[in-house]
Formats: structure tokens, C-alpha cells, sequence
């Protein structure tokens, strides 16, 4: 009795120990994968790419959520910025609000046929998980502006580092994430995780 009792005390100990290096396994690569994320950048256009209003979604998807209650767009003709364009040929902008502001999102494939732009984002796909809640904004220039405060995400909540923005004042990672059952795309703090 005493042997079993052993034994399987043993085992226990060896099962404790293998989970924790497996841990600290997914730890370390997923905190590598952080690592070897690239940053993007955009490059200002200064006469704008000129295609009129177009709608602007904060993921690439026509089903992503849009901010500005669903109204989220763009005046192309204006003062604009380019981050390049994705491998279904939407374009990541960055523009000027209403407010005075300002928001990153895409342009669908259909408004921007024929813009050249020689960004070209190299976007990852790193499952990460919330400890705690995090705000999410769309303005890589001033994420700290509450009009550009879109989502919040709740502590326990998966969310993937796609990029890093750290070109200006702020290092932020570009995070996509689920709002209302819709895909979207926003920016959060470096120590938010």
C-alpha cells in the first residue's frame, strides 16, 4: 500500500513538473512570436488618392465592424495616409476625423483600384488572451483620445497581435479581435500584455 501510495505520488510530482515547462514553453514562444513582430509604418499621400468618400472599416472584411455608429469614411481626395494594401487588396489608411482626431482602418478593394502606394504591412497572426481589460482605440497617433476608444476588452478574452505601430510616440501592438459577433481591428498599448 505504502509503494502505490508512493508511486502515485511520484506520478503526480512528474505530471506537476512536465505541465510546468510546457507552460513555460507556450510562454516563451508566444512571447518570441511578440518578439519578431514587425512594425508598419504609413507614408502620407499629400493631394489623397482621389476615389471620392469611401466607406472604412476597421478589419478588412466586408462584415468588419465600422466605427462612427457603422458610418466610419474617408474623403480620399483629402490629406491621407498609406500602410499598404493586403493580400485581397483592401487599403490600410490613416485620416483625419471630423472631430479632430484621427483613425486607422481599410478601404474595400472596389473604392481604390489603381492607387499606388509602396507600403506593405507584414501582418502576423498571435493568439493572445486578456489578463486584464484592455482599451481598444483606432487612432495610432493618440490612442489615449477617448473619441477614438472603440471597444474594451474583457479580462479572460482572445484577442491575435496582427502588428506593432511604433514609429511615433507610442509603441502600440495592432490587435484583431470580435466586437458585436464582427471582425475588428484596433490598437492597444505594448503593456497591455
Amino acid at each position: 500500500m505504502k509503494k502505490m501510495l508512493i508511486l502515485l505520488l511520484a506520478l503526480m510530482v512528474a505530471l506537476s513538473a512536465s505541465t510546468a515547462l510546457a507552460a513555460r514553453s507556450t510562454e516563451s514562444t508566444a512571447a518570441g512570436g511578440l518578439n519578431s513582430v514587425s512594425p508598419f509604418k504609413f507614408e502620407h499621400v499629400k493631394k489623397g488618392i482621389g476615389r471620392g468618400v469611401c466607406p472604412v472599416y476597421t478589419a478588412p472584411y466586408s462584415n468588419a465592424y465600422r466605427c462612427a455608429n457603422g458610418k466610419a469614411a474617408v474623403d480620399s481626395n483629402s490629406y491621407i495616409d498609406l500602410g499598404g494594401y493586403n493580400d485581397q487588396g483592401w487599403l490600410l489608411v490613416r485620416y483625419a476625423t471630423n472631430n479632430g482626431g484621427t483613425r486607422v482602418g481599410w478601404i474595400p478593394p472596389k473604392y481604390i483600384k489603381g492607387v499606388k502606394t509602396s507600403m506593405v504591412p507584414h501582418f502576423v497572426s498571435i493568439q493572445c488572451t486578456a489578463s486584464r481589460e484592455i482599451t481598444v482605440s483606432d487612432n495610432n497617433l493618440d490612442p489615449y483620445d477617448p473619441t477614438s476608444q472603440f471597444a474594451v476588452l474583457e479580462a479572460g478574452e482572445t484577442f491575435y497581435v496582427i502588428g506593432r505601430y511604433n514609429y511615433y510616440q507610442y509603441d502600440l501592438w495592432y490587435i484583431q479581435f470580435t466586437l458585436d459577433g464582427q471582425p475588428a481591428c484596433g490598437f492597444i498599448f505594448n503593456s497591455d500584455l
